[in-house]
């Protein structure tokens, strides 16, 4: 019965490893997404922190995976043990990451609207805000209303086509909805997509755990006998 418990808990180490490899990839690859769409607006929106530390967090999740099914096909104590620290360690980062991308997503619309107030009424800032207003197909902070009310003509990154020759005259009509709105669904949907995949990491990555020390304490006992 214990070396039949054994072997499954061997393949399903194994197993689990490779879905930890692919998630491992998954994070690097939602992380850089939101890093590189957001690369020219990190005057208005600076997020690096928090994607750099997601980027981070997939590689070594990608790198542990790879040694532990290595560590599980060899059958080493010591792969074994490390992988089950270095998962504790890992899951424990990941639950304080996952607290901060669920308590900002919980703070979304005032956050992105604190920040895009500030940076739509700085003037310096004013061609990078038309570059995320371009990108997000968005308007001012809460449509034409923000320019409008400041007395400011309605800009072509407003509206579609803002390069179109001739140049088309941009209005109420024509207009994309504010920005606030916009960025905040872009938020919610990548921060729920990264949190979702994290939260289902840490719970395999806790099964791991006993199974790797599962692991070794069986592989010690057939060397001491």
């Amino acid at each position: 019965m214990c070396c039949l418990a054994e072997f499954i808990v061997k393949y399903v180490l194994i197993i689990v490893n490779i879905v930890f490899a692919l998630a491992g990839l998954a994070i690097i690859g939602l992380g850089t997404a939101v890093h590189v769409n957001l690369s020219d607006f990190y005057q208005i929106i600076d997020i690096r922190v928090l994607t750099i530390s997601v980027i981070v967090i997939g590689c070594i999740v990608f790198v542990i995976a790879f040694c532990a099914c290595c560590g599980a096909i060899r059958e080493s104590k010591c792969m074994l043990g490390f992988y089950a620290a270095c998962m504790a360690i890992l899951a424990a980062i990941k639950i304080y990451i996952t607290v901060v991308i669920f308590s900002f997503l919980g703070h979304t619309m005032d956050t992105i609207s604190r920040w895009l107030n500030t940076a739509f009424n700085n003037e310096d800032l004013r061609p990078v805000y038309q570059g995320m207003e371009m990108l997000f197909q968005c308007c001012g902070t809460n449509g034409t209303s923000s320019y409008l009310v400041d007395g400011r003509p309605i800009p072509a990154s407003c509206c579609p086509n803002p390069n179109a020759q001739p140049p088309q005259q941009c209005s109420t009509t024509n207009a994309y909805s504010g920005c606030v709105d916009k960025v905040s669904d872009y938020f919610d949907t990548f921060g729920e997509a990264i949190g979702g995949v994290l939260v289902v990491v840490i719970i395999v990555e806790c099964i791991c755990v006993i199974f790797g020390l599962f692991m070794c304490c069986q592989i010690r006992g057939r060397r001491t006998v």
